[in-house]
């Protein structure tokens, strides 16, 4: 879980409304949270080395809480490419009876310019495409190569993934 990724950030709402049926249920929930490092955020920084290993750390920081507090079941949330392996790993290494949840898809931002938006042949507006990284991405390239302006991209950035939840990317 992180704060700062939306692909993770609604885990601890997740977990606990899941705890609160467990609870419910007559279980006792116990929340452990692991750590994790975003490629996004990391790129090209001396921190992206720390992103691939990051996956077998949340493997093992999931393995140490569930062993070490002698847990009957565990259920696990991974919402990127890191979170999603890591969360099913303790529970093939270790046989362990439970299940892991996928924290769910972001939403597709849409740009908010009308001129954006296409037209079919009677000049009707079309619902707009959905925007996503790859929409950031190429948007990136097209400002480096002179085709959009600096307000276009950062109009096109803060479009692209306005809600929580694991991006296109992964």
């Amino acid at each position: 879980y992180s704060n700062s990724m939306p692909c993770n950030n609604q885990f601890r709402d997740l977990a606990d409304i899941l705890a609160e049926e467990v609870e419910k249920l007559g279980g006792k929930a116990h929340l452990c949270i692991t750590p994790v490092i975003s490629d996004g955020q990391s790129q090209g920084a001396k921190a992206m080395r720390y992103s691939l290993v990051s996956r077998e750390v949340i493997t093992d920081c999931i393995e140490l809480m569930h062993e070490g507090y002698h847990s009957d079941l565990i259920i696990t949330l991974g919402g990127c490419d890191k979170s999603v392996p890591a969360s099913v790993m303790p529970l093939a290494r270790r046989d362990l009876m439970g299940l892991s949840l996928f924290g769910g898809p972001a939403l597709p931002g849409v740009h908010s310019d009308e001129e954006c938006r296409k037209r079919d042949a009677a000049g009707e507006a079309k619902k707009p495409r959905g925007m996503d990284p790859g929409t950031v991405m190429e948007a990136i390239g097209s400002y480096g190569n002179g085709l959009i302006d600096m307000e276009e991209l950062n109009k096109i950035e803060c479009s692209a993934l306005p809600g929580s939840g694991t991006c296109s990317a992964m």
